[in-house]
């Protein structure tokens, strides 16, 4: 069930986020300051005219800066060098697709929290029970897909969005074993990495980063669809 595979991702993660920590923890860090800094700045300031508007400003920096990450995690997916100029280049090719990706995303969430809320508060009867677990199922699959969404964008010869989707929830349903243990791996090193503060800092997206497109990578090698992203040296 690819369990062993999963648990292979999640230590070349780990190896792979140690060898290339450098150069990872300045992609991070810009990550982490375009998008952060701006939203602290205006929380601090108590005026909501100004908060509002560098709230959407931050939502989009962490949209176009996520994209960028995701991309330089690919390289190291396929156990290649990067320079920073590999994240701006990323940022350059995807960052129309990363702001659809945040809008698609949040018209999603919104609809799938409206119908939560909506009936228990018209309906009643154990059949609502029902119907609230079926749209919690519903948000814990758009979430998980978000772990290989990116991965696959980048990888697929078009990087269409809607294929990505669809992509994404073909291989969470191809595999859900290995997709549970993948999603656990990375709550798993979330909540330690945000715990810790540093780690969360210096790396904390990249690492997510670099364990979607792992996973993404391996289990595509795995159905033939692809070949082996990390060939073997010859001696």
């Amino acid at each position: 069930m690819f369990i062993k595979e999963a648990m292979e991702v999640f230590w070349q993660t780990l190896k792979d986020t140690w060898e290339e920590l450098y150069s990872l923890a300045i992609v991070n860090l810009v990550w982490l300051f375009a998008w952060a800094l701006p939203l602290g700045l205006a929380s601090a300031s108590g005026l909501p005219a100004v908060f509002f508007p560098v709230l959407i400003l931050s939502l989009g920096l962490f949209a176009v800066g996520t994209s960028g990450v995701y991309y330089v995690a690919n390289r190291v997916a396929h156990a290649k060098t990067f320079h920073f100029y590999d994240f701006v280049e990323g940022i350059k090719i995807y960052w129309w697709r990363a702001l659809l990706w945040l809008l698609i995303n949040v018209a999603a969430i919104y609809l799938i929290i409206l119908n939560l809320q909506f009936y228990p508060s018209v309906f009643q009867g154990s059949w609502v029970i029902f119907i609230s677990g079926f749209w919690l199922a519903i948000l814990a699959f758009w979430l998980a897909m978000q772990v290989y969404y990116w991965p696959l964008v980048i990888q697929q010869e078009k990087p269409k969005l809607l294929l990505g989707w669809r992509n994404a929830a073909y291989l969470l349903l191809a595999n859900p074993f290995y997709a549970f243990f993948v999603i656990s791996f990375a709550i798993v090193l979330l909540v330690i990495s945000a715990a810790l503060t540093l780690p969360f800092v210096f790396v904390g997206m990249a690492m997510q980063a670099v364990l979607g497109s792992n996973a993404v990578l391996t289990l595509l090698y795995k159905f033939g669809i692809i070949e082996n992203p990390r060939p073997p040296l010859r001696s």
